[in-house]
């Protein structure tokens, strides 16, 4: 009777162990790509950079996830709350403060509605060339019936800007309003 007990009790142990083993095995893969993917994106926003050194970021702006310096500008990634949840962006942003890449990472906006900014080009190419000043309703369209996505999504782009200017953050240029 005991070693009916035992035969299985050691599979399930031992297969157990090979399945922890390869969890962890595949995490540090995990890990690795995320961070090439990363890269490869930065690259792709910061034209002409392939070095980037992250900055320690300590001001007030509270949009601002973190700061990776490159030759010719930053990459900002930045989080501001959306219409459903917090939109992540990263911003590419010559030394000069224009915006010159920008590409939204994560959001969970309405589907049909706001979610329409993942790959709406029309609405994301309003913001290349800015200078922290894109105000929706003024000088950018939002995207219909999205009207907190979009400007959730001018507040990130000016928070990027105004890292590299030192813009006043307090001012109008990061301030969305409801």
């Amino acid at each position: 009777m005991k070693k009916n007990f035992l035969i299985p009790f050691i599979s399930i142990l031992l297969t157990g162990l090979l399945l922890l083993g390869l969890s962890a095995g595949l995490n540090g893969i995990a890990a690795k790509n995320a961070r090439e993917e990363h890269l490869s994106i930065m690259e792709t926003l910061l034209h002409g950079s392939e070095t980037f050194v992250v900055e320690e970021y300590t001001g007030d702006d509270e949009n601002i996830v973190s700061v990776h310096k490159a030759e010719n500008g930053y990459v900002i990634e930045t989080t501001t709350p959306g219409y459903a949840k917090d939109i992540t962006m990263l911003v590419a942003v010559t030394n000069e403060g224009k915006v010159v890449g920008l590409v939204v990472r994560e959001m969970h906006e309405t589907p049909s509605l706001g979610l329409n900014a993942l790959n709406d080009a029309d609405f994301l190419s309003q913001f290349l060339n800015t200078s922290g000043e894109a105000e929706v309703g003024t000088n950018v369209d939002a995207i219909t019936s999205a009207t907190v996505t979009s400007k959730a999504i001018a507040r990130c782009i000016n928070s990027a800007v105004a890292y590299v200017t030192g813009a006043d953050i307090d001012s109008g240029a990061t301030s969305w309003g409801g």
